[in-house]
């Protein structure tokens, strides 16, 4: 294997299992890089060839780039041009899609836009919680990444232009993302609580509480009874939604542990016929 001064870029929580992966398959990387980005003068003191990127969420600048002979690679969980951005994966649960997958890609000055090197399609599971999704995505970006370095470095792989009419994109997850619409159809809040959970977590008012559910089951079926109406569920509760309803899982309310709807029950048997917004 060409020895190649690689220069790591990941600042995010899962950054680190591509940078393992990178040196158990016996690539040497020679600096990484977290937050803050080095001056290009910086750059060119460390003879950089390759650059990778994975989970770092900055754009690097294009007299940056221009420092690696053999550019820089990006590992995006997407397979672009679909879904570009900052979410990909929370984005593809929201949608309702049923596979996404792993794109990389040479880095450009544009977001997520550069040319693709490889891609591997990744199903999107029923039973898929946002964390099972991404471990799963790393688990097949991982591989991806050590099956094409030995003939991207070589020269062997032709990179292919996106398709920019095809191109559409996630945005930044806030808080206000997670709160609960009772009026949406319950598969759609089921796919809301399995997107965004742990962070920002899904959320819904009992009271003047927030009552967080990060875990839930989904019972499609016709009702009539109005949205966010709390009903008993043999020794559980389940939540009206539009066509359905959820049947928490973990839930917490605000200011306490989490806990189980069975002992939240206990606690608050007043949770029963109220109507939660």
């Amino acid at each position: 294997m060409k020895k190649i001064k690689i220069i790591f870029f990941g600042s995010g929580k899962f950054s680190p299992e591509y940078l393992k992966a990178l040196e158990a398959g016996g690539w040497e990387v020679s600096a990484k890089i977290g937050r803050d980005l080095p001056s290009a003068a910086e750059f060119k003191k460390l003879n950089p060839e390759l650059g990778i990127i994975a989970y770092f969420g900055k754009i690097i600048p294009k007299e940056t780039l221009e420092l690696f002979p053999l550019g820089v690679l990006n590992v995006h969980h997407s397979l672009l041009p679909k879904l570009r951005g900052p979410a990909p994966v929370q984005a593809a649960f929201l949608a309702g899609d049923e596979k996404t997958g792993v794109t990389i890609i040479r880095a450009a000055e544009k977001a997520d836009a550069g040319d693709i090197v490889a891609s591997r399609e990744v199903a999107i599971l029923p039973d898929d919680t946002y964390l099972s999704l991404e471990r799963r995505l790393i688990e097949t970006g991982t591989k991806l990444l050590l099956e094409i370095l030995p003939d991207y470095v070589a020269g062997r792989i032709s990179p292919q232009k996106q398709d920019e009419s095809l191109a559409t994109y996630s945005k930044i997850i806030k808080t206000q993302d997670g709160k609960i619409d009772w009026e949406n159809p319950a598969d759609e809040i089921h796919r809301q609580i399995r997107a965004l959970n742990p962070e920002p977590g899904t959320f819904t008012f009992f009271g003047e509480k927030r009552l967080i559910i990060s875990e839930a089951g989904l019972e499609k079926t016709s009702h009539p009874e109005p949205p966010g109406k709390v009903l008993k569920d043999n020794l559980v509760f389940k939540i009206a939604a539009k066509d359905g309803f959820i049947k928490p899982l973990k839930i917490k309310l605000e200011g306490k542990k989490e806990t189980t709807p069975q002992a939240f029950l206990l606690g608050y048997p007043q949770v029963l016929h109220a109507i939660l917004t």
